[in-house]
């Protein structure tokens, strides 16, 4: 009786834990409440910028985009996204005019 109801626990973990990997994955959202309406994370539009924010390399096709401010910007690589999305303003600026020219520090 025993073996019965660990048999039993150990199905139930197993679908309730196969239910709970279904879940979408979580999108990253930027840590002021402020930015929420004006920051969203695109995955197919193209960045109107051809070189990255962050760190100033070219923006390579395959990255993920964000929009901020009517603007869709591009990244040289994942992981920039994040760290625009959580301070747009900052990383906005290092953008020449026409989103050519990286004109901020490394």
């Amino acid at each position: 009786m025993k073996n019965i109801i660990v048999f039993s626990a150990l199905i139930f973990l197993s679908l309730g834990y196969y239910g709970i990997a279904q879940n979408k994955p979580k999108e990253v959202q930027p840590k002021n409440n402020n930015q929420t309406e004006s920051v969203q994370k695109e995955e197919v539009k193209k960045p109107w910028n051809s070189v990255c924010p962050v760190k100033g390399n070219p923006v390579e096709e395959d990255t993920p985009t964000v929009e901020y401010n009517g603007k869709v910007y591009g990244f040289c690589c994942p992981g920039c996204d994040i760290k625009f999305a959580r301070n747009p303003e900052r990383y906005a600026k290092n953008l020449s005019e026409d989103g050519k020219k990286f004109i901020g520090k490394k």
